[in-house]
């Protein structure tokens, strides 16, 4: 009997809670029972250089502009090659192509895990988007999505039976994201405020991201007299947007667009609120990780959101683009005493309810349900950290 060997399609592993949720699934499996291949249909990305697990392969399909209608015979080529016993596709861009691949590679079994949507998919969608969403994804043997309200909306978009669709809510690791009592030299290793409220979001610098309302409630609260900082985590396309945005607010002393770091852990113990403006989130990570680092949370009532953050208990909910009510939210959290008592709450909840080993322990479950025909004389290629389509 060799481990099964499950193949993840995904676009790259960029910085994107998608592909972290992915790395603690692959550095953290039973290495005795499961083996690990991503096939990135872009490039590979910076992420990659955080996959610790041994025999896990990454490669780099680099898919052609436009249409692209060899990808799936690589994707199909390298999943032969591998010996994948289980495709598992990661979000709508690998949909089509993985359910073809699998197909062509008589992959045993298929797995699809939706796992949200960007500003685009929000939008009015083509009849052949349409179309796709409500056959393709009756192909694959089972399907995944991380909270009860991404299942409700699965089921309504491509109309599938629920039962078809199994959560695995994603999980944090208590121990690297936790409350660090340090604040104030964490403060001044960053080069930020000692003694003003500072808010922050830890995103990519995307149209979904929404950072324009946390912007506008800033200018709010300041016109009401209350002095606060913001900080924006994360890099991304709407940076010059949002540059300019700052300006015209008169709030170029007052927020500071602190681009991708390693050290999330570390930023989010030097913020007194945290604050999510998502047009549409699946399943948060970054809030999850605020809350296991003992803050309180000011999020969006859209996507999976709702079923993480219970209101008025780790934080509060509010509308995409209702910056008065953001604004009245964190007046409310200008008292100390409520923070510290929504920031532990939220800390107990996400040890209790979504713990790291949760979530590994539920694909891999998943995986041994799907993977019985996993054992085979064929031994496994060995392994190279990096490979490249042809």
């Amino acid at each position: 009997m060799r481990p099964i060997t499950v193949g993840h399609t995904i676009w790259s592993l960029s910085d994107g809670g998608m592909e972290r949720g992915l790395l603690n699934v692959v550095n953290r499996a039973d290495e005795t029972g499961f083996r690990h291949v991503i096939l990135c249909l872009g490039e590979a990305g910076p992420l990659a250089s955080r996959v610790s697990a041994s025999s896990c392969r990454v490669v780099e399909l680099r898919k052609r502009s436009g249409n692209d209608v060899m990808l799936p015979f690589r994707i199909a080529a390298w999943a032969r090659r591998l010996h994948v016993d289980i495709l598992h596709a990661r979000g709508w861009p690998t949909l089509v192509e993985t359910a073809v691949a699998g197909y062509a590679a008589r992959i045993p079994r298929t797995v699809y895990g939706f796992h949200g949507k960007t500003a685009a998919e929000l939008g009015r969608k083509s009849a052949r988007r349409r179309l796709a969403e409500m056959t393709i994804p009756r192909l694959y043997d089972a399907i995944v999505t991380l909270t009860d309200s991404m299942k409700a909306d699965l089921t309504r978009t491509c109309r599938l039976d629920a039962a078809r669709v199994r959560v695995i809510p994603n999980g944090v690791d208590g121990e690297v994201f936790r409350p660090i009592d340090r604040r104030a030299e964490l403060r001044a290793e960053f080069g930020l405020p000692r003694d003003v409220l500072i808010l922050g979001t830890v995103g990519r610098l995307d149209p979904v991201k929404n950072h324009g309302v946390i912007i506008r409630a800033l200018a709010r609260l300041r016109a009401r007299g209350t002095d606060a900082f913001l900080l924006l985590i994360g890099e991304g396309p709407e940076r010059p947007r949002l540059e300019r945005e700052i300006r015209e607010s008169g709030l170029a002393g007052q927020v500071r667009l602190f681009g991708h770091t390693d050290r999330v852990r570390d930023v989010l113990n030097c913020l007194d609120i945290y604050v999510q403006a998502s047009l549409y989130e699946g399943f948060s990570n970054t809030v999850l990780e605020a809350m296991a680092c003992g803050l309180p949370v000011v999020a969006t009532r859209t996507g999976g959101t709702v079923d993480l953050l219970r209101d008025g208990h780790e934080g509060y909910l509010f509308e995409p683009d209702d910056d008065p009510a953001l604004t009245a939210l964190l007046l409310e959290l200008r008292h100390r005493d409520r923070r510290r008592e929504m920031g532990r709450s939220g800390r107990r909840r996400a040890m209790e309810d979504f713990p790291l080993v949760k979530m590994v322990h539920g694909y891999e479950r998943l995986y041994r349900e799907l993977g019985p025909r996993a054992a085979t004389a064929r031994p496994p290629e060995p392994s190279r950290r990096l490979g490249h389509s042809a």
